[in-house]
């Protein structure tokens, strides 16, 4: 592996994931279990690989084991732990992210019952929200029903063109 090119994704992952709210570290470890071989790392392998302290690395795979981005796991034959990203990952994240925006309109619900009595257009902007909600609430079920009856076609189609691209490059 180019370890500039590695080393850019790694940046790069991190980045994307400081824009989600993660810490940077803890998007550079991410960034590395996407990429290694085999798919698990220890915490002194991830501690040289990002070049970072121990106790750095440390706290960013507890934050992704609470997080439930990544799991602990322990492999025959060996004394310490090894982590790696958990499978399911982006549909779990989507999951948690879809019960965050139910709660927001918990939320507006609430502001709702606030501004009772107030003229609509004091109301407006929760009325959107609320509006919004609706349409995922109504949308989602459907959403997630045509990624699992797709699914394995959507990943044998990415299987293949990973396959292509490896023949092409020999």
């Amino acid at each position: 592996m180019d370890r500039e090119a590695y080393k850019r994704f790694i940046e790069q992952t991190a980045d994307v994931m400081d824009e989600d709210g993660l810490p940077h570290m803890a998007g550079r470890v991410i960034g590395a279990l996407l990429v290694c071989t085999p798919p698990y790392l220890s915490l002194d392998q991830l501690a040289e690989d990002l070049q970072a302290s121990r106790g750095a690395i440390s706290m960013a795979t507890q934050l992704l084991l609470r997080s439930e981005f990544i799991e602990r796991i322990s492999l025959p034959g060996e004394r310490r732990h090894f982590y790696r990203l958990r499978s399911n990952l982006l549909e779990d994240v989507m999951s948690k992210r879809t019960d965050h925006i139910f709660r927001h309109g918990q939320l507006f619900e609430m502001g709702m019952d606030l501004l009772r009595g107030e003229p609509t257009e004091v109301k407006m902007r929760l009325i959107e929200l609320q509006a919004y909600i609706d349409f995922f609430a109504d949308e989602l079920p459907a959403l997630r029903e045509r990624w699992r009856n797709r699914r394995d076609e959507l990943v044998r189609r990415r299987v293949e063109e990973a396959t292509q691209r490896k023949a092409d490059l020999e």
